[in-house]
């Protein structure tokens, strides 16, 4: 690429990192970031130091993910899906009356909701995995444990693209919300009896034992398959959508 070919790709990117920026700077300075971190850290300590002479790695870690997936999955769900309707207001000024195209504002949404997701979830997994092998029970494989981990924030990934995608599909989030929240929960019972297991926040969690001390089956890559599938989708359909929709 040559010099000059360089300052036109920096100022073509330069909407859509500014959104990027914005919308992750917004949601760190947020209150309940701090809050709801503070408190999920905490009870992973309570909970490792609590089981350190009882329970073993297999059984802490994938209990302590298990929150995540189902308790602290609450946050992700009203973040993601309030991500662009809660904007509904002040979009169309901005597409309009700025060089901000509809896919360099759509595309900073899922990424910095996406960087969001998985910097807190990282926050929270180093705390729990790091106390965690502190336990007298090292029944754990590390590749295992890894992907364990890796699996967990596939599914958070999913549920976050998901989110933005119902917020550009309705521009109620409270809708949009409570929508996520019927279908992700819903999933753990109805993506078994529909044949879609490896989509199911439940299946999920009952490999994590397993998994983490090193016993893999053909469950874990297809929800890994899986997982990425319904994120890549979740993304192309918003972003094609979100093109043609009247804002």
């Amino acid at each position: 690429m040559g010099s000059s070919e360089q300052p036109e790709a920096r100022s073509a990117l330069g909407p859509f990192w500014a959104i990027v920026r914005a919308d992750l700077g917004g949601l760190f300075r947020s209150k309940l970031t701090y809050g709801w971190l503070l408190v999920a850290v905490f009870i992973q300590v309570i909970r490792t130091v609590g089981s350190r002479d009882a329970m073993a790695v297999s059984a802490v870690v994938p209990s302590g993910l298990g929150d995540l997936v189902y308790i602290w999955a609450l946050v992700l769900i009203g973040l993601s899906a309030s991500s662009v309707s809660s904007e509904a207001g002040e979009l169309a000024d901005s597409i309009l009356s700025k060089s901000v195209t509809r896919l360099d504002y759509i595309l900073a949404k899922f990424v910095s909701r996406i960087s969001y997701t998985l910097a807190t979830f990282s926050a929270v997994t180093l705390a729990l995995v790091g106390l965690g092998l502190r336990l007298e029970v090292g029944d754990y494989d590390p590749l295992g444990l890894l992907a364990a981990v890796l699996l967990v924030a596939l599914a958070l990934v999913m549920l976050t693209t998901m989110g933005v995608g119902l917020s550009v599909a309705t521009s109620s989030s409270v809708l949009a919300i409570v929508t996520l929240l019927v279908l992700w929960y819903a999933m753990t019972v109805l993506s078994p009896v529909v044949g879609l297991g490896a989509l199911s926040p439940g299946s999920l969690l009952s490999m994590l034992p397993d998994l983490v001390k090193g016993v893999w089956t053909s469950g874990e890559w297809e929800s890994a398959l899986a997982f990425t599938a319904v994120s890549a989708a979740s993304v192309a359909i918003s972003a094609a959508y979100f093109h043609m929709k009247d804002i």
